[in-house]
């Protein structure tokens, strides 16, 4: 079959996919893959990038493609895991700032690609990417990246299979990075004093505007009367300023942090 055939044919389907709930497998290949979005086929339907992985959704994992469905900044991270999957290629955060908490991404080519627990970095690191944003901005130090804290969290027993990072790596590992963790109270007034002292704070999160299963933030500063945010998962979500009360119903527990 000529290819511009296939890769028309292959879009076609996709478009039915969306449009009525079906499946690949019951629609075109014979095999199961995600539901993308109508807005992700819109901005990717002519891209040569998307086009691929379409065409040969066996060669990611089903996880990843569940967190580009959701999530189109990931497209070039996504479109290059067959060649790069394994890899690491970074042993710092880069510049970092004492006092001032990074926006570190878990699907950064830099490391997202390295193992952690049952998957991969970028699938199921929130939290130790929430954690070496903490350490960075805190300590100043730039070589205890995702994939350093991922690694202790294998070894010592902070990450559950299928499930991700323990709540314990969040309060006890921190301390092998310079840290002390402080559990605090959901409470309005602690939250925005806790911030406004310069102390980060990484929150738990229920299903809602940030995971559909679980996931970790850390929330950096006060601006304008609202809370800033940065999601290991989401540079969109990261740009905007957040309301309390929309954060409140979300956050399953939370953390302070201070250096040692």
């Amino acid at each position: 079959m000529p290819k511009l055939m296939m890769t028309s044919l292959v879009l076609v389907a996709f478009l039915l996919v969306v449009k009525t709930g079906v499946t690949l497998y019951d629609a075109f290949v014979n095999q199961s893959v995600p539901v993308f979005s109508m807005n992700l086929l819109g901005d990717g339907a002519d891209d040569a990038r998307m086009r691929e992985i379409l065409e040969h959704p066996d060669e990611y994992p089903q996880d990843l493609l569940d967190m580009l469905s959701r999530n189109n900044e990931m497209i070039d991270f996504v479109s290059d895991y067959p060649t790069k999957k394994g890899q690491v290629y970074a042993d710092t955060v880069g510049d970092v700032e004492k006092g001032t908490i990074p926006l570190l991404l878990q699907w950064d080519e830099r490391w997202g690609y390295g193992q952690y627990g049952d998957g991969i970095l970028a699938v199921c690191g929130c939290g130790p990417t929430a954690l070496s944003m903490v350490v960075a901005g805190l300590t100043g130090e730039s070589t205890v990246t995702p994939y350093v804290v991922a690694r202790y969290a294998d070894e010592n027993g902070y990450y559950v299979p299928g499930a991700g990072s323990k709540w314990s790596l969040i309060s006890e590992g921190c301390e092998e990075f310079g840290i002390e963790a402080e559990e605090l109270s959901l409470s309005e007034s602690i939250v925005y004093d806790t911030l406004e002292a310069g102390s980060p704070i990484i929150c738990s999160m229920r299903p809602g505007d940030f995971t559909t299963t679980g996931h970790f933030i850390v929330l950096v500063g006060v601006e304008d009367g609202k809370i800033k945010v940065n999601d290991s998962n989401s540079r969109e979500r990261s740009a905007q300023l957040w309301d309390y009360q929309t954060l409140e119903h979300q956050i399953d527990n939370l953390w302070a942090f201070t250096e040692k």
